[in-house]
């Protein structure tokens, strides 16, 4: 009698575990090898394509493991929702990075910070400066903006790219800044693109052994040849000091002067007055414009290849323009309400090549069971934004560039749930949706549709004057940019000079 005491709860528990055991599994995902599990299996170029190849094999969740760490790769606007929605206090977490935290010391800019006080605190200023309520303030300097880059293409309209990727930078500078001097503020945009690049380079898992092996980060520089990992990092770390502190002592010092104009950072240190966390506005500043910048950025580029792949989409879009704006004047964002074409084509832009395809990883924080798949604490959620844009159920023929998707007109008069519900997640759903997402659209609208007003974009001609095919192509990385192509760029009027100098006016 006495043993059968003893054995019952170990019966009990073996039953249990196995009961246990019935309800949840592992989610599918590549072999894993011994001690190592799929680091082979990490791409590190073109990483997009690797992980759209999982998804089609494996299905919406693909299970990988690192050396320990798991990873859960989302290909599904509906479970994507549910984990960073519904259960969102458990998926809100950011994965602790050695080379990002540690040596690159980029943990001020708060997309990077763990879900918490001092998270929530720099989003509350963010959204402050960036609600929709306060876009009205911005428009005109958006204007402005988008009118002097309109000036430099047609100057030298073969640095088409280049004059746009200034214009964002310098844009959101002057937003977050005030206006400056065009070389420092050239050299500050250089800086942070350097930034940008080093931690899109972290973001790819096993990018860097330190992050699997924390204690390499004692290694001395001079002990690494070339200084490797730990060079990398120390130039990485002073760019960002460098181009997070310039402008905002220059801020600081022209409010001193009584000299310094509107901006995110004076608005904030005179109305906060002597309580304003000085810090925290540097930082929260400073992550405006880098990680503003390169994603208004590709989105420009795949416009620029949208139009000159797609004639037909530009061709409408101008007419449209043309009825609402007419020919002698430039589009503002009054017209926008009477521009659905344009503002389609915004929205297919966003879904047909996101700016973040591989979306920043989430960390869960405890242990769940998600459709009899367990997910343990500590483990990496990543979104496969791209897969779910391009999902076929909800966008036929998604490699398709077709701007109708988002017209009203084309579903008999509202746009279906999963449309709206799909597209939002460019901006990545949940607690930690972009804050920036109103600015965004506003910004894209008035550039794009300034672009079509004034200039033609079309392929390049060969030697016998017919025009080059192009074919729409991206480099699939983390951030997806358009790969290189020839592409026109002419004014589709005489007047285009006349109407840029009454705009300047």
């Amino acid at each position: 009698m006495s043993l059968t005491w003893v054995l019952l709860p170990v019966f009990g528990a073996t039953f249990l575990w196995y009961l246990r055991g019935q309800r949840t599994s592992t989610a599918p995902g590549p072999p894993k090898l011994p001690l190592i599990g799929n680091l082979f299996d990490i791409p590190t170029r073109r990483e997009l394509l690797a992980y759209n190849a999982m998804a089609d094999k494996y299905g919406p969740i693909v299970h990988l493991s690192v050396l320990g760490k798991n990873i859960f790769v989302i290909s599904s606007a509906r479970i994507l929702l549910e984990l960073f929605g519904h259960r969102g206090a458990n998926y809100s977490g950011r994965p602790h990075s050695s080379m990002l935290h540690d040596l690159m010391d980029l943990k001020w800019i708060f997309a990077f910070k763990s879900y918490g006080t001092s998270w929530r605190d720099n989003r509350k200023m963010f959204h402050t400066q960036f609600q929709e309520s306060v876009l009205p303030d911005l428009q005109p300097l958006q204007l402005k903006s988008t009118h002097a880059v309109l000036r430099t293409i047609l100057a030298s309209p073969n640095d088409l790219f280049k004059h746009l990727h200034y214009h964002v930078g310098s844009c959101l500078m002057e937003i977050t800044y005030g206006p400056d001097t065009a070389p420092r503020t050239s050299r500050l945009i250089g800086m942070a693109d350097d930034v940008i690049t080093a931690w899109s380079k972290v973001a790819v898992p096993g990018s860097y052994l330190v992050d699997v092996l924390p204690f390499l980060r004692f290694i001395p520089e001079w002990l690494i040849p070339g200084g490797g990992f730990k060079k990398e990092a120390r130039i990485c770390k002073a760019k960002a000091i460098e181009a997070r502190d310039a402008p905002f002592d220059r801020v600081k010092a022209e409010m001193t002067a009584g000299t310094a104009p509107s901006s995110f950072v004076a608005n904030l240190l005179t109305s906060l007055g002597s309580n304003a966390d000085t810090e925290m506005i540097k930082t929260c500043a400073g992550t405006v414009y880098m990680a503003g910048t390169e994603a208004l950025s590709v989105c420009l580029q795949a416009f620029v290849m949208a139009m000159v792949t797609c004639p037909d989409v530009q061709k409408k879009a101008q007419a449209e323009l043309d009825e609402v704006v007419g020919k002698d004047r430039l589009p503002d964002f009054g017209d926008q309400s009477a521009l659905p074409y344009c503002n389609a084509i915004v929205k297919e832009v966003l879904r047909w090549n996101p700016p973040a395809p591989l979306a920043s990883p989430h960390l869960s924080v405890n242990s769940d069971i998600f459709e009899g798949y367990e997910i343990p604490p500590g483990s990496l959620i990543v979104p496969n934004l791209w897969k779910i844009l391009h999902d076929p159920e909800i966008y036929p023929n998604p490699t398709q560039f077709r701007p109708e998707r988002f017209l009203a007109s084309e579903y008999g008069g509202e746009l279906p749930r999963e449309v709206l519900e799909t597209l939002e997640i460019v901006f990545a759903p949940g607690r930690r949706i972009c804050p920036g997402r109103y600015f965004v659209h506003t910004q894209l609208f008035i550039s794009m549709a300034s672009l079509l007003s004034v200039f033609d974009l079309s392929p390049v001609l060969d030697v016998n004057g017919n025009k080059e095919k192009v074919e729409a192509d991206f480099t699939y990385g983390l951030a997806c940019h358009p790969a290189p192509f020839k592409f026109s760029v002419t004014p589709r009027r005489p007047n285009v000079q006349e109407l840029l100098d009454m705009a300047a006016a």
